[in-house]
């Protein structure tokens, strides 16, 4: 990149906040990048990228830095101890360190074996444990793999489960064996404390600090000892224990209250009965709790169909309970593979409860789960024409109501955007039925179907481009179509045969699932001074959908500072990456762990006895953590309308309780925080919003920031017309406004409203594909929030694995 210039020729230094953007997306896009389609493709462009940039200056140095070490993926041993070495070295480099990621960490198959690479010094559990200590004060993510797990003794599996650390995703992804069994069993007992009364075991000190919790492919861990690290973690949003050897008595005793549960695999349990499971999502205050803070948005049950004892009856029963929870409101993956289904020719339904009641399952799915994006019925057997039936948006012709019954104008069910669907092993859909074209134009929103490889080559050997082009007419119910007023919708073979053999087909677009996958990165390309040209080339986007494993962590480089917020819950997070709060410049932030649990949303609100002196009916601060006092604010208003006699009096007799009622500051639209005037002490509580919660931290806002006193002072001399923009106030000011002012400074859409509306965003009228992109990059974000992106590597075998 240049360094821009000035007219009298003095370089202009570049902020390095805006190198940092520019450089974080130049490395997001070349990790992604799947050229070479070998094993060395990361470290190919992991050298591309530090050639590229480290030596341009000091700024691009600085930030290098920070985006290589952040994200320490380590696909060998050597790689692990060349880090190592640099972190003994440079103790300010151990604070950069976010992620180790493990996962493609393997060299079986290279000319080694297991027993060599035991007697490889790069990588043991001495220099793990040494890598853990120099870490530990910033390490978020710690991702396991199988080729580790004889390395994770008693004292590694003892620090990362221990309380006081910031780390808050850790995934033992394969780890299985009698030695990794062993060293849980150990560090779980100097983690609990045996009670002789009660003849149990009791969790010394509880970690509030991991959310996110890996435990699949783990069979040899037995289900007490899954009981034991569950109890243990009361914080979880996201919890994988597919194939794992919990059982029912586990699952509902040993399962804490986690009141924050997004995302649930138990998938391939064989030891987890259905009426377990219908017990757990019947019962269990994790998913049954009204008051609990979360609803399921992932939830994975796959099962083997000719080894379950799943009934139609079952599978009902429990879409039933979702509803009735409201999950169905929330969800976006459901994976009810091998379980059998209902059929009925009845299309009607009535509504009933919390959800519409009919006799056919994937009516009931239709009808109900209006926000789902991927669903799974593998082994299902249902027709051609009952699954573009399914697929079909639901409208007021094709809703049915049974008779007597008046449908209003709220009683129609959403519209499904349904985006993937799996429906291989069904002997329905055969090499015969495949190139059915209403199957492929039923659903606007549908993207890509999983098949069986009959069906699959079918398709594959029609042509050589391998591709099926369907026409999508505007009226398909007219008996004469005109195929000049269709639409030609082409869809396309996929396989990635090193990761499982699984077969898709998805629909062709020029952004997120082109039509060159095959042939884009096998030509290298240069331009005419002779410097090779790097193309990006990238997986379908489809294939986020088509995971049967949870991606737990954040990625190389976060798509939106949401999924961070959630997994991480800093305390009070940097506002810079380069700046402290008081301005001077860092190298790294050391986090504070979270050792208390969190209070629901809300705030202390204060009640009394006497309704009508409602003048102290206030919302109590928060105290200060030092001192342990309530802030001045608070004392200062109550001593300004009474004596402290009076207040005394007043304290005695009022009550305090918890307010649900209350909304988070900066949750609340941009819309609702309007400017009244001051008139009486009454109109101020109307505006005022509740500080954090007693006992309770909280990450610092923009708001917060934007009103700090000396940062105001700094930025003076930058305020237009003497005045500070209305939309950075949170509280308002004692100064008298005018109209004028706010049509000079119109209030903005509150927070990511176009991201959740894209369809009402519009960058440029004049160029539509712009906005386009904005769209589609706006749909992308809130997906990434609930599916991750594609993962590499063993992770990614996992989770596409058959």
């Amino acid at each position: 990149m240049p360094t821009p210039v000035t007219d009298d020729s003095t370089p202009r230094v570049i902020p390095p906040e805006i190198a940092y953007q520019i450089l974080t997306f130049q490395f997001r896009d070349l990790m992604s990048n799947d050229h070479p389609g070998n094993a060395e493709k990361f470290t190919e462009n992991f050298r591309t990228f530090v050639r590229s940039n480290l030596s341009v200056n000091k700024t691009f140095y600085h930030v290098c830095r920070v985006l290589i070490y952040r994200y320490c993926k380590l696909t060998t041993a050597k790689r692990f101890h060349s880090l190592l070495e640099t972190l003994r070295n440079n103790e300010k480099v151990c604070n950069i360190v976010q992620v180790a990621d493990f996962q493609e960490l393997t060299s079986i198959g290279l000319g080694r074996t297991g027993e060599m690479n035991k007697r490889i010094k790069n990588l043991t559990n001495e220099t793990l444990s040494e890598f853990l200590e120099l870490t530990q004060s910033n390490l978020r993510e710690f991702l396991a793999c199988e080729h580790i797990q004889d390395d994770l003794d008693e004292n590694i599996v003892y620090n990362l489960l221990r309380p006081g650390t910031v780390l808050s995703v850790l995934d033992f992804c394969g780890c299985s064996g009698d030695k990794f069994t062993e060293s849980c069993i150990k560090a779980l007992d100097r983690l609990y404390r045996f009670d002789e009364e009660k003849q149990q075991y009791i969790t010394k000190e509880e970690n509030y600090q991991i959310t996110c919790l890996g435990l699949n492919d783990c069979t040899d861990l037995p289900s007490p000892v899954l009981g034991r690290i569950l109890l243990m973690l009361p914080e979880l949003q996201k919890l994988d224990l597919g194939h794992t050897s919990i059982d029912d008595h586990t699952l509902m005793n040993g399962l804490p209250h986690l009141k924050s549960l997004t995302h649930l695999s138990l998938s391939m349990c064989l030891r987890l009965s259905p009426r377990g499971v219908l017990e757990f999502f019947s019962h269990h205050p994790a998913v049954t709790d009204s008051n609990n803070s979360k609803t399921l948005e992932w939830l994975n049950l796959y099962s083997m169909p000719h080894s379950s004892s799943w009934t139609a009856v079952h599978a009902m029963f429990l879409l039933r309970k979702l509803c009735q929870f409201g999950h169905n409101k929330t969800l976006q993956y459901l994976n009810l593979g091998g379980m059998p289904f209902h059929e009925s020719d009845d299309r009607s339904a009535v509504r009933s409860g919390p959800y519409y009641q009919c006799h056919d399952t994937l009516q009931f799915i239709k009808y109900n789960f209006p926000k789902l994006k991927s669903l799974s019925i593998r082994g299902s057997n249902f027709p051609i024409t009952r699954i573009c039936d399914f697929l079909t948006p639901v409208n007021e012709q094709n809703f049915e109501v049974k008779s007597g019954y008046e449908l209003g104008k709220d009683e129609l069910p959403e519209i499904q955007k349904l985006k993937f669907l799996n429906i291989s092993n069904n002997f329905h859909v055969n090499k015969w039925t495949i190139q059915d074209p209403a199957l492929f134009t039923c659903s606007p929103s549908l993207v890509a179907l999983e098949v069986s490889f009959d069906s699959w080559q079918q398709i594959e050997k029609a042509n050589e481009k391998h591709e099926i082009n369907a026409l999508r007419y505007k009226n398909p119910h007219v008996l004469i179509k005109d195929p000049n007023d269709a639409e030609i919708v082409k869809w396309k073979c996929y396989i990635d045969s090193s990761y499982g053999r699984r077969y898709w087909l998805h629909k062709v677009d020029k952004y997120l699932n082109r039509d060159d996958l095959e042939t884009r990165g096998n030509i290298s390309k240069y331009d005419c001074e002779g410097r090779k040209i790097i193309e990006i080339t990238k997986q379908p986007d489809f294939l986020k959908f088509a995971q049967s494993k949870i991606m737990l962590g954040c990625g190389i480089v976060p798509l939106s500072g949401v999924r961070r917020k959630e997994s991480y819950r800093d305390l009070k997070p940097p506002i810079s990456q380069f700046f402290t709060r008081s301005g001077g410049t860092t190298l790294g932030h050391t986090a504070t762990p979270i050792v208390t649990p969190r209070l629901p949303p809300g705030g202390w609100r204060l009640i009394h006895h006497d309704e009508e002196d409602s003048s102290l009916d206030n919302i109590i601060p928060e105290e200060d953590e030092e001192a342990g006092v309530m802030t001045d604010s608070f004392t200062s208003n109550v001593s300004a309308n009474y004596s402290p006699a009076q207040f005394s009096n007043r304290m005695s007799r009022d009550g305090l309780y918890w307010d649900r009622s209350i909304p988070a500051l900066n949750l609340r639209p941009a819309e609702e925080m309007t400017y009244i005037a001051p008139a009486s002490r009454q109109s101020q509580q109307q505006i005022h919003q509740p500080p954090e919660s007693i006992g309770e931290q909280v990450e610092e806002n923009d708001d917060e920031y934007f009103n700090d006193v000396t940062l105001q002072r700094r930025r003076s001399q930058l305020s237009i017309l003497g005045l500070s923009h209305p939309r950075n106030s949170v509280l308002p000011r004692q100064n008298s406004w005018n109209s004028s002012i706010s049509l000079l400074f119109p209030f903005r859409k509150p927070k990511n409203y176009f991201m959740l509306n894209p369809k009402e965003f519009v960058f440029d009228v004049n160029s539509e594909e712009t906005t386009e992109r904005y769209r589609i990059h706006f749909e992308l974000v809130n997906e990434y929030e609930v599916f991750g992106c594609i993962e590499r590597g063993m992770y990614r075998y996992y989770s596409l694995k058959t």
